[in-house]
Protein backbone atom coordinates (compact mmCIF):
# COMPACT_ATOMS: atom_id res chain seq x y z
CA UNK A 1 0.00 0.00 0.00
CA UNK A 2 2.79 2.44 0.89
CA UNK A 3 4.53 1.76 -2.44
CA UNK A 4 1.34 3.01 -4.11
CA UNK A 5 1.40 6.20 -2.06
CA UNK A 6 -1.20 5.01 0.45
CA UNK A 7 -1.21 4.81 4.21
CA UNK A 8 -3.30 2.65 6.49
CA UNK A 9 -4.95 4.01 9.60
CA UNK A 10 -7.60 2.59 11.87
CA UNK A 11 -10.17 4.65 13.71
CA UNK A 12 -11.78 3.42 16.92
CA UNK A 13 -14.12 4.98 19.45
CA UNK A 14 -12.02 3.44 22.23
CA UNK A 15 -9.68 5.61 24.32
CA UNK A 16 -6.21 6.18 22.89
CA UNK A 17 -4.62 4.26 25.79
CA UNK A 18 -6.56 1.12 24.81
CA UNK A 19 -5.78 1.60 21.12
CA UNK A 20 -2.07 1.91 21.90
CA UNK A 21 -2.19 -1.40 23.80
CA UNK A 22 -3.91 -3.09 20.84
CA UNK A 23 -1.22 -1.81 18.46
CA UNK A 24 1.57 -2.98 20.77
CA UNK A 25 0.03 -6.36 21.63
CA UNK A 26 -0.68 -7.20 17.99
CA UNK A 27 2.47 -5.53 16.60
CA UNK A 28 0.41 -3.57 14.12
CA UNK A 29 2.27 -1.61 11.46
CA UNK A 30 -0.33 1.17 11.50
CA UNK A 31 -1.78 3.46 14.15
CA UNK A 32 -5.26 3.30 15.63
CA UNK A 33 -6.66 6.79 16.09
CA UNK A 34 -9.20 7.54 18.82
CA UNK A 35 -12.58 9.02 17.90
CA UNK A 36 -14.29 8.95 21.28
CA UNK A 37 -16.61 11.82 20.40
CA UNK A 38 -17.55 10.00 17.17
CA UNK A 39 -17.09 13.11 15.01
CA UNK A 40 -14.92 11.36 12.42
CA UNK A 41 -17.17 8.31 12.36
CA UNK A 42 -20.26 10.49 11.89
CA UNK A 43 -18.48 12.62 9.28
CA UNK A 44 -17.86 9.54 7.15
CA UNK A 45 -21.49 8.48 7.53
CA UNK A 46 -20.51 5.43 9.57
CA UNK A 47 -22.53 5.93 12.72
CA UNK A 48 -25.46 3.66 13.54
CA UNK A 49 -27.62 5.93 15.65
CA UNK A 50 -29.25 4.08 18.53
CA UNK A 51 -27.71 0.76 17.48
CA UNK A 52 -25.70 0.14 20.64
CA UNK A 53 -26.43 -0.77 24.23
CA UNK A 54 -29.03 1.52 25.76
CA UNK A 55 -29.70 2.90 22.26
CA UNK A 56 -26.27 4.53 22.17
CA UNK A 57 -24.70 5.46 18.83
CA UNK A 58 -22.12 2.94 17.61
CA UNK A 59 -19.75 2.91 14.64
CA UNK A 60 -20.38 0.66 11.67
CA UNK A 61 -17.32 -1.44 10.67
CA UNK A 62 -16.00 -0.17 7.34
CA UNK A 63 -12.96 0.18 5.12
CA UNK A 64 -12.60 3.58 3.48
CA UNK A 65 -10.16 4.81 0.84
CA UNK A 66 -9.68 8.58 1.04
CA UNK A 67 -7.67 10.55 -1.51
CA UNK A 68 -5.19 13.31 -0.71
CA UNK A 69 -7.99 15.88 -0.96
CA UNK A 70 -9.92 14.12 1.81
CA UNK A 71 -12.62 12.80 -0.53
CA UNK A 72 -13.90 9.26 -0.18
CA UNK A 73 -13.02 7.36 -3.36
CA UNK A 74 -14.24 3.93 -2.20
CA UNK A 75 -15.77 2.37 0.86
CA UNK A 76 -16.92 -1.01 2.05
CA UNK A 77 -19.52 -0.93 4.80
CA UNK A 78 -19.76 -4.19 6.70
CA UNK A 79 -23.08 -5.84 7.36
CA UNK A 80 -21.46 -7.75 10.27
CA UNK A 81 -18.18 -7.40 12.13
CA UNK A 82 -16.72 -10.39 10.24
CA UNK A 83 -17.49 -8.85 6.83
CA UNK A 84 -14.10 -7.72 5.52
CA UNK A 85 -12.98 -6.97 1.96
CA UNK A 86 -10.11 -8.97 0.49
CA UNK A 87 -6.83 -7.02 0.93
CA UNK A 88 -5.84 -7.93 -2.65
CA UNK A 89 -9.03 -6.26 -3.87
CA UNK A 90 -8.21 -3.14 -1.88
CA UNK A 91 -4.72 -2.99 -3.43
CA UNK A 92 -6.27 -3.43 -6.89
CA UNK A 93 -8.67 -0.56 -6.11
CA UNK A 94 -5.81 1.63 -4.93
CA UNK A 95 -3.97 1.03 -8.20
CA UNK A 96 -7.13 1.73 -10.20
CA UNK A 97 -8.08 4.89 -8.27
CA UNK A 98 -4.56 6.29 -8.07
CA UNK A 99 -3.74 5.44 -11.67
CA UNK A 100 -0.68 3.37 -10.71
Amino acid sequence: MERLGGRMLAVSVDPQSRNRKVVERNRLAFPILSDQDRKVTAGFGLLHKGGGPGYSDIPVPAHVLVNRDGRIIWRHIAMRIQDRPDPKEEIRLLREKLGS
